[in-house]
C-alpha cells in the first residue's frame, strides 16, 4: 500500500528538483512578512544571488532561460509524471492509457497525496487518451439528473472541448475525438457530437457529483463510469468491444538522480505534443540552451548544463510564489482566481502553468466553476494550525449557484488527515447546523471543539499552514463576474 508522503517530494523528485528545499517550500505555501531589504535580497536569491557573482555569462543565460522554459512547459513535464504515476507505477493504480483511471479509495480522501485538489463533492475519472493512431470514441452514459461534465484538455491544460449543461449540446452518448489534420470519411448519424482536437494526445476528466458518504451513491456512481467507454473508431464501427492495455509511457524514474531531468522531460514530450503556434518564439530562444523538441542536452557545454541545474533546483520554488500572490479581486481575505482560467487558450503560460497545473492539474473556466481561494485571515496572517477561525455566512451570503457550492480545506494541494474523515463543508451536507436566522458559521480548527460545534467543524492539519477553496459549480452571473463578496475567515483564537 503506498505509504501517505508529502506529494511535493514525491512528485518533484521526478521533475528533477531535489529534496534541498523541498520541505522548507511543502510547509510554507506564503513568505513571511519580510522588509523592503529581505524582500530584495530574497529576489537577488531567485535570480542567482552569491552564485550569480564571477559566474559564467552562458550559466546565466541559460539559468535566466531556464526558469522560463520550467515555468512554460510545467505542465508537460507535470503531466509526464501523471502518466508514469498512474500507468505504470507499480505502488500505483496501473491503469493503461485509453482507460479511465479513478483513484484507489474512488472518493477522494486524505489516503490520496499525489496533489491535485482533489475536491469532495465529486468523484473523477480521468484518462490519458492517444489520438497518433486515429480517432477514439468516448461513450459517458446518462448521469440521470447529477451533476455531470467531461473536460477535455490538451497537454498544456488547454481546455478545447467540454460536455456539460453549461456548454450546452447532449451530456452522454458517443462522442468522436478526431486527431488535428485527420482527413478519413465519418459515417453519418453514428455520433451526437465530433471534437476536433488540438493535440494528438488529450486528458480527459469526469466529474460526477454524489453524495460520497452515501454507500449506495458511491456503488451507483461506480457503475457509471465502469459503464463510459473509450474505444478506437474502427472498433467502435465494428461493434468490437477494446480492452485497454498499452503501458508504453515515457519512464521518468529512469532518470532518477539526474539535475537536468524537468528539462529531459520536457525535450521528450515537445515531440509529441508542439506548442501552440503562437508561442513557437519562444521555443527559438530555449533552443539556445538546448532545450526543445527531441534535443539533446549532453551537447550543451559545461556551463550551460550548470545554468539549468540551477533553474531545475529552482524552478519549482519560483513557479509556486505566484500562486501566493493575488491575481484577480481580493475581498475578505479571498482571492478569486484568475479571470481567464479554464479557458480554450491562453497567452499567459504563467498562469496556466501555476493556477491550472501546479495547483489543481487542469481547471474549469469560471462560467463552469468559480473558485476562490483564503490563505490569510482578517488580520492579514497565515492561515495555520495553531490559529482557530470562524467562517460566518450570512443567509443572503449564500453564493446563487445552479448546482452547488462547498468550502474544502487543503495542505500542499492535498486534503488533510483527521479524525472525523472530513474534509469539506458544502451546503447539502447532512447534520450540518444552521442559526435561528438561516446562517451558517464554520469552525476551522485541528483540535476538535465542543459538541454543539461539531457538526459544523472542518478540521485543520495539526501542524503547518493551510489553505481553504471555495468552490461554486455553475455560478450565477455576479460570481463569474467577481461581483460577489464571499464571507469573512476570522481568527477567532
Amino acid at each position: 500500500m503506498l505509504k501517505r508522503r508529502n506529494w511535493l517530494q514525491q512528485t518533484l523528485l521526478t521533475a528533477g528538483v531535489g529534496l534541498s528545499g523541498t520541505n522548507a517550500l511543502a510547509q510554507q505555501t506564503t513568505p513571511p512578512k519580510e522588509s523592503a531589504e529581505a524582500k530584495a535580497a530574497r529576489a537577488l536569491d531567485i535570480l542567482g544571488g552569491q552564485e550569480a557573482a564571477g559566474a559564467d555569462p552562458r550559466e546565466l543565460h541559460a539559468y535566466a532561460l531556464g526558469l522560463q522554459a520550467f515555468q512554460w512547459g510545467w505542465p508537460l513535464i507535470y503531466f509526464a509524471n501523471l502518466m508514469w504515476q498512474w500507468t505504470v507505477n507499480p505502488k500505483s493504480v496501473q491503469r493503461p492509457i485509453n482507460s479511465w483511471i479513478t483513484t484507489k479509495h474512488f472518493v477522494a480522501t486524505s489516503f490520496y497525496q499525489d496533489g491535485g485538489s482533489f475536491n469532495t463533492d465529486t468523484v473523477y475519472a480521468g484518462a490519458f487518451i492517444d489520438l497518433r493512431s486515429g480517432p477514439m470514441v468516448i461513450s459517458p452514459v446518462d448521469p440521470q439528473g447529477h451533476y455531470f461534465s467531461v473536460q477535455l484538455s490538451d497537454l498544456y491544460t488547454n481546455n478545447f472541448a467540454y460536455l456539460s449543461k453549461r456548454s450546452g449540446g447532449p451530456l452522454h452518448g458517443n462522442f468522436l475525438l478526431l486527431p488535428p489534420g485527420w482527413q478519413g470519411e465519418l459515417p453519418k448519424g453514428r455520433f451526437d457530437r465530433v471534437i476536433e482536437c488540438p493535440q494528438k494526445w488529450v486528458f480527459a476528466l469526469v466529474r460526477l457529483r454524489i453524495d460520497q458518504d452515501d454507500a449506495k451513491e458511491i456503488a451507483w456512481a461506480k457503475e457509471r463510469f465502469a459503464q463510459t467507454k473509450i474505444t478506437p473508431l474502427a472498433d467502435f464501427l465494428a461493434g468490437r468491444e477494446f480492452v485497454a492495455s498499452d503501458k508504453n509511457v515515457f519512464d521518468v524514474s529512469a532518470l532518477a538522480g539526474k539535475p537536468l531531468r524537468p528539462f529531459v522531460i520536457l525535450n521528450q514530450m515537445l515531440i509529441e505534443n508542439p506548442p501552440p503556434a503562437h508561442e513557437q518564439i519562444l521555443l527559438e530562444g530555449f533552443k539556445t540552451v538546448g532545450i526543445g523538441p527531441g534535443l539533446d542536452l549532453s551537447k550543451n557545454s559545461p556551463e550551460t548544463n550548470r545554468g539549468l541545474a540551477r533553474a531545475a533546483r529552482d524552478g519549482l520554488r519560483v513557479l509556486r510564489s505566484h500562486v501566493e500572490r493575488p491575481w484577480a479581486r481580493a475581498v475578505n481575505g479571498w482571492f478569486y482566481f484568475p479571470t481567464d482560467i479554464g479557458q480554450a487558450s491562453t497567452h499567459d503560460y504563467i498562469m496556466r502553468s501555476a493556477w491550472q497545473s501546479l495547483w489543481g492539474i487542469v481547471a474549469h473556466p469560471p462560467r463552469e466553476c468559480t473558485y476562490l481561494w483564503a490563505s490569510q485571515d482578517q488580520n492579514g496572517e497565515r492561515l495555520n494550525s495553531k490559529g482557530r477561525y470562524e467562517l460566518f455566512m450570512r443567509k443572503d451570503q449564500f453564493p446563487k449557484v445552479e448546482a452547488f457550492w462547498s468550502f474544502t480545506l487543503y495542505q500542499n494541494f492535498n486534503l488533510v488527515e483527521n479524525e472525523i474523515n472530513r474534509w469539506a463543508i458544502r451546503e447539502n451536507m447532512k447534520g450540518l447546523k444552521f442559526d435561528a436566522d438561516g446562517s451558517l458559521r464554520i469552525y476551522i480548527q485541528a483540535e476538535r471543539p465542543s459538541e454543539d460545534k461539531l457538526s459544523n467543524w472542518l478540521p485543520a492539519p495539526k501542524e503547518g499552514n493551510f489553505n481553504l477553496t471555495m468552490r461554486n459549480y455553475m455560478p450565477a452571473k455576479e460570481i463569474i463576474e467577481q461581483r460577489y463578496d464571499p464571507p469573512a475567515l476570522t481568527r477567532v483564537a
